[in-house]
């Protein structure tokens, strides 16, 4: 059974197997997590853009191999067309051929990059969900959100794990942080909420 959790930091810093990045057309310089992962490969995927060897259409793809700052030692770009056009069918295409690819290398940890989009995180989140459902491989994933969704993305694993399970899929919650002695819990979510969006921080 599929395991789905929430990354404990930014996508390069995350130990897994393979990380999978959307590589959005148009956007240069490179954004959010593409962004980072460009730096820490000192531009190896701003070179391809310039070369002419990637545009971000979708369907494209380019493995690269990690080290500098990136803890994976694979880093798997995915073309993810134009952000501004991404409806939930793409997204959940674009997941879908995601999986795919890190299936086909063998990985059995994944994180993958949930982007900023128009949708709503809830259904970017449950379409994810539901494709992980469906696969063997790889067996444990990790979501890297932007900080802006960390403390929703957290959120909405616990309510995931709270409701009936989805057939297939392991629902990795993260821990609902206590209160302090004398805070009260509304004022201690919203700082968790405040320092997860510190930890996912450049």
């Amino acid at each position: 059974m599929a395991q789905i959790g929430l990354a404990p930091g930014p996508i390069e810093r995350v130990r897994a197997d393979v990380a999978v990045v959307p590589l959005f057309a148009g956007e240069r310089p490179l954004r959010a997590a593409a962004g980072r992962i460009d730096w820490r490969l000192c531009g190896r995927l701003s070179h391809l853009f310039a070369a002419g060897r990637l545009s971000g259409a979708f369907g494209e793809a380019v493995l690269i191999p990690g080290g500098g700052g990136m803890v994976a030692p694979r880093v798997l770009g995915l073309g993810a067309g134009d952000r501004a056009a991404a409806d939930a069918a793409a997204w959940e295409r674009w997941v879908a051929d995601a999986l795919a690819r890190a299936r086909g290398l063998a990985a059995r940890r994944a994180v993958i990059a949930v982007p900023e989009l128009e949708i709503a995180l809830a259904e970017r989140l449950a379409l994810l969900a539901n494709q992980i459902a469906q696969i063997e491989l790889p067996a444990e994933l990790e979501i890297a959100p932007e900080p802006v969704d960390a403390p929703g993305s957290a959120d909405w694993l616990r309510g995931a794990a709270r409701r009936a399970r989805t057939e297939g899929l392991e629902i990795r919650a993260p821990i609902e942080p206590l209160a302090p002695q004398g805070v009260d819990a509304d004022h201690a979510r919203a700082r968790s909420s405040r320092e997860s969006a510190g930890r996912f921080s450049r």
